[in-house]
């Protein structure tokens, strides 16, 4: 009996320990992709958000038709007598956010504000878009500043 070899409890206890590496291993995994997906979900709100900045930069003429729009509901989306485009812009980004992070929860926020405010001589319009999605820890809030006409 002076052979050297393992004995089963030497074996057990590597099982264990390999066990033990790999559940830790599946919890790191399982963590990273959970806030490798809440990132791209928050960087597909923030696209969103980045692009109505710009359409609405580009139609300041019309820049207040777009205060208090809410991107919730795509049906009950409203604009004055005449301005179809702007209702038809309104409807492309609730669809897209609609189509990015799916319906709105209780929590979710997906609202359009734009302010006229007098800054010395010079009129500037201050926009802010807030949109939330999936749940209200992705939410993205960007504000920006352009010249008024």
């Amino acid at each position: 009996m002076n052979k050297q070899a393992f004995t089963l409890i030497e074996a057990l206890v590597a099982v264990a320990i390999m066990a033990i590496g790999f559940a830790g291993v599946y919890g790191l995994v399982s963590a990273s992709n959970r806030v490798l997906s809440d990132s791209i979900d928050r960087e597909k709100l923030n696209f969103q958000a980045g692009e109505i900045i710009e359409s609405l930069h580009a139609d300041k003429t019309n820049i207040l038709e777009y205060n208090g729009k809410d991107l919730s509901k795509c049906g009950a989306l409203k604009v004055k007598k005449g301005m179809d485009d702007q209702l038809a812009r309104l409807k492309k980004w609730c669809e897209k956010v609609k189509g990015e992070v799916g319906d709105k929860r209780n929590q979710d926020k997906r609202r359009i504000r734009v302010e006229k405010k007098q800054v010395g001589q010079k009129y500037v319009y201050v926009v802010s878009i807030d949109l939330s999605g999936k749940d209200s820890k992705k939410t993205v809030f960007m504000k920006r500043v352009f010249n008024a006409q």
